[in-house]
């Protein structure tokens, strides 16, 4: 149902952001798939003709699935030495992967470095105690209640992203402890929008959008006869499942770049009066509370995503200063109270 949900909003923001073209060359399409990453991603974009469109749409919704097998924590696939296959050989062997994987991996130890470190892809032992928790929560309410802290410390010692090894001669990775796990599910959609939107546009797409889980790799200017930027609405923490115009806090003008927003607002249970989601602070071992929500702009969709949810689990404070540190990357935050901050950068791009 969230799924469903989401992807009805993600339509009420495209439709009541723009019009279809007048232009004679190209007209404007629109087309959805469901299985990859576990959430509906939306292929919108201006072509010469249905056929062309659709060519372009089935290559991203093929490719998606090829990154949704290799990221895959959960499922193992055969032929396919992916996530599931390393985090089943933690602390036994290292597991020869496919350079996607490499990259993800070098990527995300790389942003590491650069940020505060909050945003972790080894907090997989973490991530599942919680998950079953939100679970649990989910069928059986009367008997939903928090992890133990001391399960969660135990989990938390098998957290050193220095321990995920990587030997790019002879591409494998060993995670060293027995007890780790990668979790990619925070990175994951953005890496693989941006990988294939640059392949899309190599081939000629280049009027577009894919929409992913709230990603937005955008593809080239609009086509659109009375704009030539796209106009994405941020949602209303408040309002998360409300179809109309109150669902948008925010609208944001994109020419060739990607916007993710990272919330406490789409997926989470109430457990003892605490509001329980998917991204835990590596600190707490809880899910960050300092925000409902943040968006990031950013010209790569792998950017945007990784600093979504590393901005989430920060202060405004922290996150300001980290934003103002790094060159073409905006931010807005909306605090836990509602209230809204954003970098001057992002006030220039919200349209009023």
């Amino acid at each position: 149902m969230r799924k469903v949900m989401g992807f009805i909003l993600v339509m009420l923001l495209i439709t009541a952001c723009s019009s279809e073209t007048e232009e004679q060359d190209y007209q404007r399409y629109s087309t959805n798939f469901l299985d990859s990453f576990d959430t509906v991603t939306q292929v919108i974009g201006y072509a010469s003709s249905e056929e062309e469109f659709y060519e372009y749409a089935h290559e991203i919704e093929k490719r998606f699935w090829e990154f949704h097998k290799l990221y895959d924590k959960y499922n193992e696939y055969d032929g396919i030495n992916n996530i599931t296959t390393i985090n089943n050989n933690a602390g036994i062997q290292p597991v020869e992967v496919d350079q996607e994987i490499i990259d993800i991996i070098l990527f995300s130890k790389e942003w590491y470095e650069r940020t505060h470190g909050k945003m972790n892809i080894t907090l997989g032992s973490l991530i599942e105690i919680w998950d079953k928790t939100m679970t649990l929560a989910s069928d059986e309410p009367e008997q939903a209640t928090l992890p133990s802290m001391e399960k969660l410390k135990t989990a938390s010692l098998y957290t050193n992203i220095d321990d995920v090894i990587v030997d790019e001669e002879v591409m494998t990775v060993f995670l060293a402890e027995e007890n780790m796990s990668l979790d990619l599910g925070a990175i994951a959609k953005g890496y693989a929008a941006e990988i294939v939107g640059k392949e899309m546009i190599e081939k000629g797409f280049t009027s577009g959008a894919i929409i992913s889980g709230g990603n937005w790799k955008v593809l080239g200017p609009s086509q659109d006869t009375e704009r030539n930027h796209w106009t994405v609405g941020i949602q209303n923490p408040e309002k998360p499942y409300v179809l109309n115009e109150e669902a948008i806090l925010e609208r944001v003008k994109l020419e060739e770049k990607s916007l993710d927003t990272s919330g406490d607002y789409q997926r989470f249970v109430m457990i003892e009066d605490i509001r329980v989601h998917h991204i835990i602070h590596p600190d707490t071992l809880m899910p960050g509370n300092y925000h409902r929500g943040v968006t990031v702009l950013a010209k790569d969709a792998a950017v945007t995503e990784y600093l979504a949810t590393e901005l989430f689990l920060l202060s405004y404070e922290e996150g300001r200063a980290l934003i103002d540190s790094l060159d073409e990357i905006e931010a807005l935050w909306v605090r836990e109270d509602n209230t809204v901050k954003a970098t001057d950068g992002m006030k220039d791009r919200l349209q009023r």
